[in-house]
């Protein structure tokens, strides 16, 4: 039988899978766990960022370029591979984008 910590795991991942339903979830919890760790510096993050078929992928390229200045590479057919130092404010800004159909990826803790 689960335990009351266990159900609350629960309700957490279902929770960030309705606010964050495109962002992989272990990302959102290695982030929200390094901001909490880490108050004075955006965890680095390493996400691929899956689009639709036919996104002008040049254009989010030097968006994000311009706007957070993450090193980005264009990877596959539909998909961006950028890395940098990112709040979940920035990834969930990521994700609203309705030509974003997935982000996965890595986070740990900055280097300073």
């Amino acid at each position: 039988m689960p335990t009351d910590t266990e159900n609350r795991y629960d309700d957490l991942i279902v929770n960030l899978d309705k606010v964050l339903p495109k962002v992989d979830t272990e990302l959102a919890l290695q982030v929200l766990h390094y901001e909490r760790k880490m108050t004075d510096v955006y965890p680095l993050v390493e996400m691929e960022i899956s689009y639709r078929s036919g996104t002008d992928r040049e254009r989010k390229k030097d968006e994000f370029f311009s706007k957070y200045g993450f090193q980005i590479a264009l990877h596959g057919k539909n998909n961006i591979l950028a890395r940098g130092n990112m709040s979940m404010a920035i990834i969930k800004n990521i994700s609203d984008d309705p030509e974003v159909e997935e982000i996965t990826g890595t986070a740990s803790v900055a280097s300073y």
